[in-house]
């Protein structure tokens, strides 16, 4: 049976099912997944300048810093409510949420927070009611930052409110883990 030769150069091949030529799905989903962090941080820093006329009001940054690190505390004196709930499960819950714990001291220490942490109240007995009341509390953190994002006025406190308020919703998957 005769062989038959093909011409790559002068063959026609649909573009469809060239490679190079495609923008698949996962391409796109990649494009967003890079590019969508960038536009929240876009979206919390203005770059609007005043005008002329426009008088210079106090910044807001001293205040909104405060209130995030206190709230930062606040999440810090729960976590270790929960530890000490939790004293007797398996160390890698406990590890789990020691490290969690850890990661809103260094967000309260970014944001120049008092280490004094309030008193929490205590944690329910059960392992679920404890991961569920943490779960929560983490998800409320991230919306609280996506505001205290607009309440900032300073482009720098605000990128460090939009990373602080992404650990805190990554928490939330971590945290769900942990469920029995």
């Amino acid at each position: 049976m005769p062989q038959r030769v093909v011409d790559v150069e002068s063959s026609t091949i649909p573009s469809h099912q060239t490679r190079s030529a495609a923008f698949t799905r996962r391409d796109g989903l990649l494009a967003l997944a890079l590019l969508g962090p960038a536009g929240l941080l876009a979206a919390c820093t203005g770059t609007s300048e005043p005008g002329p006329d426009a008088t210079t009001e106090p910044s807001t940054a001293p205040v909104v810093e405060q209130g995030v690190a206190t709230e930062e505390a606040e999440l810090i004196a729960l976590y270790d409510a929960a530890i000490a709930a939790l004293a007797d499960s398996p160390p890698d819950v406990v590890g789990v949420l020691t490290d969690l714990r850890d990661q809103h001291a260094a967000h309260r220490d970014a944001l120049g927070g008092s280490t004094a942490e309030p008193t929490a109240p205590s944690a329910p007995g059960t392992v679920a009611a404890v991961i569920d009341g943490l779960i929560d509390a983490e998800r409320e953190a991230s919306r609280a930052r996506i505001r205290s994002c607009t309440d900032a006025d300073d482009p720098e406190l605000a990128r460090l409110l939009v990373f602080v308020g992404a650990s805190e919703a990554s928490h939330v998957p971590a945290l769900r883990d942990l469920r029995p």
